[in-house]
């Protein structure tokens, strides 16, 4: 039996000296605790039923390091009565707050469901359709506490829950304001908790709005899209320290089936500058709303995510394979399909004035930019798949300088079955062996680079993508052009923002590693190079 059941045990009963670390069975003679469901950083988390109303709650209890400062209790019990008032369907209700004995205690409605995070875990990345449905309903709620003069200040995956009746509500109101009236980034267990979703202002302790809110919530909505953070550094200050002065890659440069128009509302709200985000969570709500799915495909993807059963394929759902509407479709596509037509419309205009005027004689379609006769017959080059001609490991830290290099031809069998791996360490840090691990490919010459596809069966693991125009020993020495943080098992990086011409690439593989077959390690099982030839 575990320690955690063994420590269950005594609150439900029967020693002559109860534990001190443990609630009493019943707090202030009315909430009878059933099953502890959540430990974080501030608080344990317990489902309990309410004795006089005859309800499930979930009571939230602070630690008793915070239970004992009374500054903290009195600050912590007047954000709780002003959440309180905060009644709105995409909110977790907050029903009472309370102390019995040394513990203070918050009463909250209990959603019978799972957070976002666990679906995160399961399943990587969600269909934009439906990670824009959950958006747009936390943004609404988020919206309306703002209006109430009341910032989250923790928006982040494990603080937005999925009920098993379709509801999208977001938790902890009440709670999070107070922390963070300290110091966030010198308090280890805030940093925790927040680093990956916290906004720029915070991290500098500057003023905090509902724009604050909209930052962490753009994190989210990245994450759910691409399957990884939009930072990742070795550690939590320095991850959240990244966004003072760097922007996340694009979303379709992670995922391509984005629609450009969705990147760019998401990509938005992550703006570092609070002013360049949109105007409030009101409009970013509006704004995610031409992707969302109705009310009832949302229902039947959060009651399938709830169950935990696999979504089906994209051509077999309503709510993967639903096509983006007239109105998404316009707003994605239609500002450079304008733009299209209206050249040709301009050239046809021209043509016809040209005629009546007798300025020049139809001998053909003119054509809208000037070519030389080389360039005009020229056939369009269309970019393949690029034949690689070697491959090696790159490991300065090993001795040898090398790894499991007899495995690098599974990569380029066409077989997923066959796999490279590393070796198995102790620990997701390379057991602190070594800073990591590269995988150098060689194109034979050099080439315009348009695609990368990796295909994993060690899902989470994180890499870069560098370039060289020689095979170098330092891996620092090479440039980075594409992160992958937390890949799902098939990722595709495209080369859209920059041209990159390379004869030689690495993927330069970080930090943590993942538990796959029987310890720490992270695996490829075939890669894929698309790009036009020199």
């Amino acid at each position: 039996m575990s320690d955690d059941v063994d420590r269950t045990g005594v609150l439900t009963g029967g020693g002559p000296e109860p534990d001190p670390s443990l609630p009493p069975r019943v707090l202030s003679d009315r909430y009878l605790l059933e099953e502890r469901i959540a430990i974080g950083g501030m608080a344990t988390v317990w489902r309990a039923h309410d004795e006089k109303l005859a309800r499930t709650v979930a009571v939230k209890l602070l630690h008793k390091h915070l239970s004992n400062d009374r500054d903290f209790r009195e600050r912590f019990r007047r954000e709780a009565v002003a959440a309180a008032k905060l009644a709105h369907p995409g909110i977790v209700g907050i029903y009472d707050t309370g102390r019995d004995g040394d513990w203070v205690y918050l009463v909250m409605e209990f959603v019978q469901g799972v957070t976002m995070r666990e679906v995160m875990v399961q399943y990587g990345c969600l269909e934009p359709g439906l990670a824009a449905s959950i958006g747009m309903r936390v943004a609404f709620a988020l919206d309306f506490a703002h209006e109430r003069a009341l910032v989250h200040r923790d928006v982040k995956p494990a603080n937005i829950l999925l009920g098993q009746e379709g509801a999208v509500k977001v938790a902890d109101f009440g709670i999070v304001k107070v922390e963070h009236t300290r110091s966030e980034l010198t308090r280890t267990g805030m940093v925790l908790g927040t680093a990956a979703y916290v906004a720029p202002e915070q991290v500098e302790d500057g003023t905090v709005d509902g724009r604050a809110d909209q930052y962490s919530l753009g994190c989210v909505l990245y994450e759910a899209l691409s399957g990884q953070q939009p930072f990742s550094a070795v550690s939590t200050v320095a991850i959240a320290a990244q966004r003072l002065d760097h922007e996340p890659l694009p979303l379709r440069s992670l995922r391509a089936d984005v629609p450009r128009e969705l990147d760019d509302v998401v990509m938005h709200a992550l703006a570092r500058d609070p002013e360049a985000r949109h105007p409030n969570c009101r409009a970013f709500a509006e704004a995610l709303e031409p992707w969302a799915r109705d009310d009832e495909v949302l229902t039947q993807a959060t009651q399938m995510l709830v169950r935990g059963e696999s979504l089906p394929e994209a051509d077999e759902s309503p709510y993967l394979s639903q096509p983006i509407n007239s109105r998404s479709f316009l707003r994605s596509e239609g500002r450079w399909l304008a733009s299209v037509l209206a050249l040709v419309v301009l050239s046809a205009l021209l043509t016809a004035v040209g005629v009546a005027t007798g300025v020049f004689e139809i001998r053909g379609v003119p054509s809208l930019t000037a070519t030389s006769n080389d360039e005009a017959s020229a056939p369009a080059v269309t970019p393949q798949e690029l034949k690689i001609a070697g491959l090696s490991t790159l490991d300065p830290d090993g001795s040898p300088p090398t790894e499991n290099d007899d495995l690098l031809s599974d990569l380029v069998d066409a077989d997923p079955e066959t796999r490279w791996r590393t070796n198995t360490y102790s620990s997701a840090d390379y057991g602190n062996l070594k800073e990591g691990l590269g995988i150098v490919i060689d194109l034979g010459e050099t080439a315009q680079l348009t695609a990368l596809t990796l295909e994993t069966p060690s899902p989470g693991i994180s890499y870069d993508i560098r370039v060289a125009d020689e095979a170098l020993a330092d891996p620092e020495a090479w440039r980075t052009v594409g992160e992958v943080r937390g890949s799902v098992s098939r990722p595709v990086m495209t080369f859209e923002n920059e041209r990159i011409d390379t004869q030689y690439l690495m993927i330069w593989i970080i930090a943590p590693l993942v538990q796959y077959d029987r310890g720490w390690s992270a695996a490829f099982s075939e890669v894929s190079i698309e790009g036009i030839r020199s």
